[in-house]
């Protein structure tokens, strides 16, 4: 677990969404919101617009702390109350840590022309009406495109 970035990282989750927030304005985004979910309350990613050419696409950009809350567990020995709070804890700061630096890095791609807005972007793309990404709809079609 050693090996993973942003494992024992300190920063507190609102300033890493809030760099985050700052990066999409950067980017482009005219317009920026949060999730949140209905049970624990806890921020799950960011719903945003950016204008591709000249057609505003909506983008949804999540989060999973609980995913890393899991692994963090299946990877630690002795868990009791206490240590499965500072888990809880940590996950949140190490998920929205390394979102951060991925955002970063794929937007810095983007201004120096590595690749476009959307070969980044695309997955995340957010259809209203579905109330899916684009990944989501490909995953859940009876398309072969992304199953071997």
């Amino acid at each position: 677990m050693s090996k993973l970035r942003n494992y024992t990282s300190a920063v507190p989750a609102a300033k890493s969404q809030a760099a985050i927030e700052q990066l999409l304005v950067q980017a482009g985004a005219t317009t920026t919101s949060k999730f949140f979910s209905e049970v624990t309350k806890q921020c799950e990613g960011f719903f945003f617009q950016i204008k591709v050419g000249e057609v505003p696409l909506a983008f949804k950009l999540p989060v999973n702390t609980d995913l890393v809350y899991q692994q963090f567990v299946a990877t630690t020995r002795n868990l009791d109350a206490r240590k499965r709070a500072q888990l809880r804890a940590q996950a949140e700061r190490t998920a929205w840590r390394t979102l951060h630096e991925w955002a970063q890095i794929q937007l810095d791609m983007i201004a120096l022309n590595q690749v476009e807005l959307l070969q980044v972007l695309m997955p995340y793309q957010y259809d209203q009406e579905r109330q899916q990404t684009f990944f989501e709809r490909v995953a859940g079609s009876d398309l072969k495109l992304l199953k071997p």
